[in-house]
């Protein structure tokens, strides 16, 4: 279900960031296909928001650490850059937050067992994280799922006494669990707190401090948990890449000092201002609004590998979502061919009506097994943007897709 994937991660908690509206004027059509013949005045928005929204600085601590995540989800390798066949959305519990700000958060209870009270309490100085999570089949029964789950904490001290408080926590939690043996004491593999469960078999979780960093790592392999069987030597194998990998890309990586947060800017090129918001009002679309670089927009999607392929042919350069993603490429026709592919039929895809005054609209209902999945898409293009969103009623996905574009239109 390749176009569906993006869209079934959005089911989990809800978190939303705030903001304000801003002032946007129209422009004329600028040689996007069809966009000569759309009079938005004529289209069907329902009570949607049609005018880009405007961020500048966050207006607390909580949006700031957001947007530090945003930038952190930026930085951390792929999962199939760890494991080449890690390629395939995972569970929608699995994908649906990426970006968090509290240990309550599902990001880190739908993985750990141990307390969240308890780790705010001792885990001092955590600021936020980002999941980057995927699965190496495309069926879940055939699949392991790789979840590295990188938090960012106010100094590296508070880093290193988190990963501990962690661990122990967690362990205490499972009288069956014992440590696993990934350290071996050199380069990236050291102070790695690592457990194995035989109440659990396919299933490792381990905590590294990296500077300011805590790389929490969690792999289920469904095969082994069906069997009841569990090869540790190649759970441990995929922590250790996992660590490998991840480790020097923070050591790069300068986060933003704790006194700065309230300065750094909310929005890269006013992409999220361009995302219509449907998180605070849709079950299906939750999570907190963000906006990538062509890297970190990648972490948000299934197919990893075709949609790698993809950004790079049509030149995305920046990925927002706000419940609906909006993409930037190259030019007109590169942001068109986006449209086309998240508009084209498959086995459990087929052709939808498109919105009443706006043809160039590509809609496709979902007509397969899977009952978790939203029922409809639709994608469009304007200029460089290209958007796809999805709504479980025809006509809440119809003016949708109507004010999304009328949004796009009013971009600078």
């Amino acid at each position: 279900m390749r176009r569906t994937s993006s869209a079934l991660f959005a089911v989990g908690l809800a978190v939303a960031i705030t903001a304000t509206t801003g002032c946007g004027s129209e422009t004329d059509a600028d040689g996007s296909p069809g966009a000569q013949s759309v009079d938005v005045s004529k289209l069907d928005v329902g009570n949607l928001q049609t005018e880009p929204k405007v961020f500048g600085k966050p207006k607390n601590l909580d949006m700031a650490h957001a947007v530090e995540a945003m930038r952190l989800g930026n930085k951390i390798p792929l999962p199939m850059e760890i494991e080449p066949d890690a390629v395939h959305a995972p569970p929608s519990m699995s994908g649906a937050i990426r970006i968090f700000t509290g240990f309550d958060s599902s990001a880190i209870k739908s993985r750990m067992n141990a307390d969240p009270n308890k780790l705010t309490e001792s885990a001092k100085g955590f600021m936020s994280g980002f999941v980057s999570t995927a699965r190496s089949n495309a069926e879940p029964g055939l699949s392991y799922e790789l979840d590295n789950v990188v938090m960012i904490f106010n100094t590296e001290k508070d880093a290193s006494t988190a990963a501990e408080v962690l661990a122990t926590e967690e362990a205490a939690t499972d009288p069956d669990a014992r440590p696993a043996a990934v350290g071996d004491g050199f380069g990236s593999l050291t102070n790695v707190r690592a457990q194995v469960s035989s109440k659990w078999p396919g299933q490792i979780k381990s905590w590294k401090p990296v500077g300011r960093f805590v790389i929490f790592t969690y792999v289920y392999d469904s095969v082994m948990g069906t069997l009841k069987t569990s090869d540790e030597a190649e759970l441990i194998s995929r922590v250790q890449n996992s660590i490998n990998k991840i480790a020097p890309a923070l050591q790069r990586y300068t986060p933003t000092a704790p006194d700065k947060l309230m300065d750094i800017d909310v929005d890269m090129d006013g992409m999220l201002g361009l995302a219509m918001s449907t998180v605070t009002a849709d079950e299906n679309q939750r999570g907190i609004p963000g906006v990538y670089d062509r890297h970190g927009g990648l972490q948000l999607l299934g197919d990893t590998d075709k949609m790698a392929a993809l950004f790079e042919e049509t030149g995305v350069d920046r990925v927002s979502w706000s419940g609906n993603f909006v993409f930037r490429a190259k030019d007109n026709d590169a942001a068109a061919k986006i449209a086309d592919y998240y508009g084209e039929p498959s086995k459990f895809l087929r052709t939808a009506p498109a919105p009443a005054n706006l043809p160039i609209a590509q809609c496709l209902e979902y007509v397969g097994p899977n009952k978790f999945a939203t029922k409809y898409y639709c994608s469009v293009s304007y200029g460089r943007y290209a958007s796809q969103v999805a709504a479980t009623q025809l006509t809440d996905v119809h003016q949708r897709i109507s004010a999304q574009y009328t949004i796009l239109t009013k971009s600078k």
